[in-house]
């Protein structure tokens, strides 16, 4: 049993190894659209477009790639700079040297921004968890921030105070999905697509899958991190609708998502209390992701925000 053992330790190590090469090859036959900014030994990729201040810049959902949002990119980009980036082992982005927290995915921002020559202020776009990691760089550089849209953001008191067996199925069943990917073998289907098995996949397609789980084994964590409002702070929160356009009247899907969205909208309304200074819009028509289902409204609260915090001409 032993010698299975060391075999099949030996096996995972070599097939992991692979893995990492072989995604290493992938991204030197590619280049990124954007930049790629060194921030402590590691590079984090940003794609910047648009001229202005405050720059906004959007912080994505958990396990998502700025691309996420060109579509809200290409739109505001008409008003002022609009900067998209990967955070840490996702899209062009290289692996995080350290285990993730929402301090630690600041302060990654925070070194990208001044890296690539964005400077402050910010109006700074959360989605989903980004809107804890947004809250956390609020906390850290406040004077670096001049307004602060919330996207169907996280609450850091979610877990506690969302549906149980709602949370039971998700957490549950993303939790093994998470310890399956990370005891796979890594490099057979890489192996297999090299030997012309499979059709290709996308490059750092693995890199990138486990980099989401490890923010979904951080998550948590990332809550703690979260503390305290922003006194007068500029802040917009959008929420998503309890009519979920993507799933079909009457569907399971859509009859879970009714019995969820009170809770929901009800954490909703506690972020808008974060600012003396805040506005709360609810869209008449879309799921988690606003930006894609009722764009104007997304691009419109941005943009307000950016007018909002321009100086007024004398």
């Amino acid at each position: 049993m032993a010698g299975l053992a060391a075999a099949a330790a030996a096996f995972g190590l070599a097939s992991a190894a692979y893995q990492a090469a072989g995604e290493a090859r992938d991204r030197r036959k590619t280049t990124p659209p954007g930049r790629l900014v060194d921030v402590g030994g590691y590079r984090l990729h940003i794609m910047a477009v648009g001229q202005g201040t405050p720059a906004v810049v959007v912080i994505t959902a958990l396990g998502s790639p700025g691309s996420e949002w060109l579509g809200a990119q290409r739109a505001i980009a008409q008003k002022t700079e609009v900067c998209l980036y990967d955070r840490a082992g996702l899209g062009w982005s290289d692996s995080p040297p350290r285990r993730r927290s929402a301090v630690a995915m600041a302060g990654e921002l925070h070194a990208l921004l001044h890296g690539a020559g964005t400077m402050p202020p910010y109006v700074l776009v959360g989605h989903s968890m980004g809107g804890l990691v947004a809250r956390v760089f609020i906390q850290l550089y406040p004077d670096e921030v001049a307004g602060l849209a919330l996207i169907d953001s996280s609450h850091p008191g979610q877990k506690s105070r969302l549906p149980k067996l709602e949370m039971r199925n998700y957490r549950g069943g993303k939790l093994l999905e998470a310890a399956l990917a990370w005891t796979r073998p890594l490099g057979l289907r890489r192996l297999a697509r090299d030997l012309g098995l499979r059709e290709s996949a996308s490059v750092g397609w693995s890199r990138h899958r486990r980099a989401g789980y490890g923010e979904l084994l951080a998550f948590d964590a990332i809550c703690r991190d979260v503390a305290g409002g922003f006194g007068d702070l500029r802040l917009a929160v959008v929420t998503s609708s309890e009519l979920d356009p993507n799933q079909p009247t009457g569907s399971r899907a859509q009859r879970d998502r009714s019995l969820f969205y009170p809770p929901w909208a009800a954490l909703q309304d506690e972020l808008a209390t974060l600012s003396t200074n805040s506005t709360h819009l609810v869209s008449k028509h879309a799921g988690h992701h606003v930006h894609r289902d009722d764009p104007e409204l997304v691009t419109r609260v941005i943009v307000d925000l950016v007018t909002q915090a321009r100086p007024t001409a004398r």
